[in-house]
């Protein structure tokens, strides 16, 4: 029971209109750079954001740690 040719490219046209479709009626939202800006917070409740990893270069030449 094999599937003819002529259904095989109506139900692959089908599939191409209703991808078309959706792909037209879907709204695209885009981060802006206001999710990247930090939060000005002013109250009791506000903490001041430390980073989870701040930046260390490592050994400094004056710890004599490095070989050189």
């Amino acid at each position: 029971m094999a599937i003819s040719k002529k259904t095989m490219v109506l139900s692959l046209a089908l599939i191409i209109v209703i991808v078309c479709n959706v792909m037209s009626t879907t709204e695209a939202k885009v981060i802006g750079n206001g999710a990247m800006e930090t939060d000005d917070c002013v109250g009791p409740k506000c903490k001041t954001m430390t980073p989870a990893n701040p930046y260390k270069r490592g050994c400094e030449s004056a710890e004599r740690c490095r070989s050189g």
